[in-house]
This record gives structure tokens, C-alpha cells and sequence, in this order.
């Protein structure tokens, strides 16, 4: 038995809930998996899962041994992977966490470029929702910024400024006309980001206004494609529009206005040893931001 492909099978069982879901992703089967973790057991020299026919759960000693193992065979695969990187072409597997709108509307319109770059790493990315913390196993996680992330745990890269502007339709405006002033913005249809149909901000200008609307969602792609047919006014980062706004289906409306939404950052976990191809895509996604400006 090889002790580290054992040890990678018991922290995906860990991470699964059970051998059939650790086998599909370690594409092997559940008599291998409960093979190699007997192994490992016998090894160790205790116990690490109690296992039952309705539950599979850690020992003390498994959960101890699953927390330190995880980080040492992170630890381990970084070292291999520098190694092999002086002299050779990244290769590997970069698992990339965002949220919905980050990942959908910004993040993926980078991937194709990188990826002809780099040909021998392969991608996976992982959505989450607005606020939802990342699986910890990825390799590094694009969001606004997360007060939890910020913290030993974590390195954070900040990418861009994620302040919002106000976007409007060519149809909209034909109907409705363009709103000249903030009092405008409150007579006008807003798509709300949120669970009610009002929501209030503030202003670059200082002032405080309350966004009303017949359309509240948080789903990102239902409100950029609303916007896009001329149900409303959306508050939206402009990166997140940009495929929008570069061919004219939406139109800025008063420009000079903004909302902070703060940061978008790239987060990776604090490692003795940090993935070439990390450290690759985070610089490569902050030159692409820089040229586009």
C-alpha cells in the first residue's frame, strides 16, 4: 500500500461522509477505499473511524489525525509541486472557489487564456453563495471580502475595487427615460440584490437613498438578464456587466455615482509551501485586470 494515496483516501472519506462518495471522487471503488483505510489503521496503530451501517463516524484519535494530516499532505503536494516546477511545465488540477456572480460573469471569461498558457493544468470551479464561506479545499477563492477570511488562515490578494454603478437598458430608457438626478434614481424601477423589493444605500455623493422595485433576487444571473431586457435600473460592479456594457445592452446611468461595495480578493490558505499554479493564476488574473483597467 502507498501511504500517502491512503492517507488522501481517508481524508476524502472524512470529507464525503462515506467510502462511496470518497471512491467516485478518488475514481476507484468503496472496497479500495475500505482497504486502504484497514491499512492505514493497522499503520497508526488505532482505531480512526467508527463505522456502523448507518453512520461512518471519526474517532478522537481520527479526528486529531485527519486535522494534522490534512495540512501535512497539503503541505507535502506543495513541495512536490515546486519541485517539479523548476524544471518542468505547471501541470496539476487548480480548484478555484467564487461566488455565483464572481465566478458566472467574471472570473470564467479569464479561464480559456490561461488555461492555452498553461496547458497541462486543469481547473474546477466551485460556486458558492454571496456570504458562504469557501470548501477548504481550494486552492485559492475569489469573493468580496469576507471579514472571516481575513485572518492567519488565509492570505488575501485584493484584485480590484468592487464599486457600484447604476445600469439601464437602451429599451428601458426608450420607455421610461433616463433618470438626470438622484431623486430620479427613487421614482424609478429598481432590480433589487436582496429577499425584499426595497433596499437603501449610500451614495458616493454622501446621500442616502431608498431603492424601490418590483423584482428582488439573490440570484445574480436572473438580475443582470432582467436588467438586460429592460425590467429595471440595476446597482451592479461594473466588472460584473462588462460583456453587457462593452456591446451596448446596458448603458450607464448617471455615471458620476457610485456605491462601495469594497474589495474583490483572491484568498488562498497560509501554507509552508504555496502551489505554482496559485500563485501563477492569482498573478495572471491581476495583469489581466490591470490592462483592462
Amino acid at each position: 500500500m502507498d501511504w500517502i494515496i491512503c492517507v488522501r483516501s481517508y481524508i476524502k472519506v472524512v470529507e464525503e461522509g462515506s467510502f462511496n462518495g470518497a471512491a467516485y471522487q478518488l475514481n476507484t471503488t468503496g472496497s479500495a477505499i475500505s482497504k486502504r483505510i484497514n491499512w492505514l489503521e493497522e499503520k497508526v496503530g488505532v482505531q480512526l473511524l467508527k463505522r456502523t451501517t448507518r453512520s461512518l463516524d471519526q474517532t478522537e484519535a481520527g479526528q486529531l489525525f485527519y486535522q494534522r494530516s490534512r495540512l501535512q499532505l497539503d503541505q507535502w503536494m506543495s513541495l512536490v509541486d515546486e519541485a517539479r516546477s523548476v524544471n518542468q511545465t505547471p501541470t496539476g488540477i487548480l480548484k478555484i472557489g467564487a461566488t455565483t456572480a464572481v465566478g458566472s460573469k467574471f472570473i470564467i471569461k479569464y479561464l480559456n487564456d490561461f488555461l492555452l498558457k498553461y496547458p497541462k493544468i486543469k481547473i474546477q470551479l466551485l460556486t458558492t453563495s454571496p456570504g458562504q464561506m469557501p470548501e477548504t479545499y481550494v486552492d485559492v477563492f475569489i469573493s468580496r471580502d469576507l471579514e472571516q477570511l481575513n485572518s492567519h488562515n488565509y492570505k488575501a490578494i485584493e484584485l480590484f475595487k468592487n464599486d457600484a454603478k447604476f445600469f439601464a437598458s437602451p429599451d428601458y430608457i426608450e420607455k421610461y427615460g433616463k433618470p438626470e438626478t438622484i431623486d430620479d434614481l427613487e421614482s424609478h424601477n429598481m432590480l433589487i440584490w436582496g429577499e425584499r423589493p426595497i433596499r437603501e444605500v449610500k451614495l458616493s455623493t454622501g446621500n442616502r437613498i431608498t431603492l424601490r422595485g418590483n423584482f428582488a433576487t439573490t440570484n445574480p444571473e436572473a438580475l443582470f438578464y432582467g436588467a438586460k431586457c429592460g425590467m429595471g435600473v440595476l446597482l451592479a460592479s461594473k466588472k460584473m456587466l462588462e460583456d453587457l456594457t462593452e456591446v451596448g445592452e446596458l448603458l450607464p446611468v448617471l455615471p458620476e455615482l457610485t456605491v462601495d461595495h469594497g474589495s474583490v480578493c483572491a484568498y488562498y490558505p497560509t501554507l509552508d509551501y504555496e502551489h505554482t499554479r496559485t500563485q501563477l493564476f492569482i498573478k495572471y488574473l491581476k495583469e489581466r485586470i490591470q490592462l483592462k483597467g
